[in-house]
């Protein structure tokens, strides 16, 4: 099985910019890394009306939820397969690390982004894995994978995710 690690948080403690920022922090030690993180989309007055799925490591991003007001999925909005395909097609690049962003309820009940969390980590020479986890479904998550190799829970400044990066590429370069 591949190894993972976790970046934890609670909804709105930027989950998403603590692992591109470690991304950038790996790739300065040489690692190669890909993955996916999801953001929010506001509108003009500021209110939240769907979500990106955003490349860890390239500017290219994709709709993967959206207000609707008809045939809504979940709360009003509605997931877009487009947004899910764009998410596989990310962590599936040759990379020594994947970053799956967006690990939630829908994750928490197998559904969702848990089909590429779940292969990548079951993978035996595969990539480090780093979840970005919703605190509240830490537990559910957790307990259906492997013990993970390191985590850091937020808010944390960017000095302790330059100690995971320095911790995740030692531990790594012993692979």
């Amino acid at each position: 099985m591949s190894s993972w690690s976790a970046i934890v948080g609670a909804p709105g403690t930027e989950k998403g910019r603590a692992a591109k920022k470690l991304a950038e922090l790996l790739q300065a030690r040489g690692l190669r890394v890909t993955g996916f993180v999801q953001e929010d989309v506001s509108d003009a007055s500021g209110e939240t009306v769907g979500w990106d799925i955003v490349s860890v490591s390239a500017p290219e991003k994709v709709g993967i939820l959206a207000r609707t007001s008809s045939e809504p999925d979940l709360c009003g909005y509605a997931f877009r397969a487009a947004g899910f395909a764009f998410a596989k097609e990310l962590a599936s690049e040759s990379a020594d690390v994947v970053i799956v962003g967006g690990v939630g309820k829908l994750e928490a009940a197998k559904q969702g982004h848990w089909p590429v969390l779940a292969e990548l980590i079951a993978r035996a020479d595969g990539p480090h894995v780093v979840a970005c986890i919703r605190d509240n479904c830490l537990s559910s998550v957790a307990l259906a994978l492997p013990d993970p190799l390191d985590y850091v829970e937020l808010p944390c400044d960017d000095a302790a995710l330059a100690e995971l990066a320095e911790r995740l590429s030692t531990a790594l370069a012993k692979r």
